[in-house]
């Protein structure tokens, strides 16, 4: 007998096809998106709303005027915001709240005996803010303040925290 007549012996058990490969794909995308997905939105819903704490909402409604003649637009980029100046009571610093036109939120703090600023802007309600600080002076010819020797801090000198607990204080006492 040839080997070409022979029938071959198959004892593979049943194959499994590709339709049924794709069936099975298929069932577990879905379950993924229904119950993967959700899941990681609600973790990043919760871990928002835990570092949410209202001062930037608070800021943006204090923040309603829009000063034709704001001596910080320069210094601060603040142009186009909506800006509210408030002098401590000592008359030694002034706030600068400003809430700009992309929603976003700024907050600097200028101590004038000192000649330094703290700036602190935060893109988003509910993040740690950047924070900018140095030096800033008075142009007469500009009737405008200009800030040099610029530094950042990135949370690790202390200045955001230090300004933020200032600015904490300090919005709690003024405001009901």
């Amino acid at each position: 007998m040839s080997r070409f007549g022979r029938k071959p012996r198959v004892e593979l058990g049943e194959a499994v096809t590709f339709e049924s490969v794709l069936t099975i794909l298929t069932v577990l995308l879905v379950l993924r998106v229904v119950f993967l997905v959700p899941m990681v939105n609600l973790e990043k819903a919760k871990t928002v709303e835990a570092r949410k704490d209202g001062i930037w909402d608070k800021t943006a409604t204090r923040a309603t005027a829009t000063m034709e003649n704001n001596p910080y637009a320069t210094a601060f980029g603040l142009g186009k915001a909506h800006v509210r100046l408030s002098t401590t009571a000592d008359q030694d610093s002034v706030w600068i709240e400003a809430s700009m036109p992309d929603s976003s939120v700024v907050v600097a703090l200028h101590e004038k005996k000192q000649g330094r600023y703290v700036r602190m802007h935060a893109q988003a309600r509910s993040e740690t803010p950047t924070c900018q600080y140095g030096q800033i002076g008075w142009s007469a010819d500009e009737k405008q303040w200009f800030t040099w020797s610029d530094s950042v801090d990135y949370g690790d000198k202390g200045v955001v925290g230090r300004t933020m607990a200032g600015y904490k204080s300090w919005i709690s006492r003024v405001s009901p």
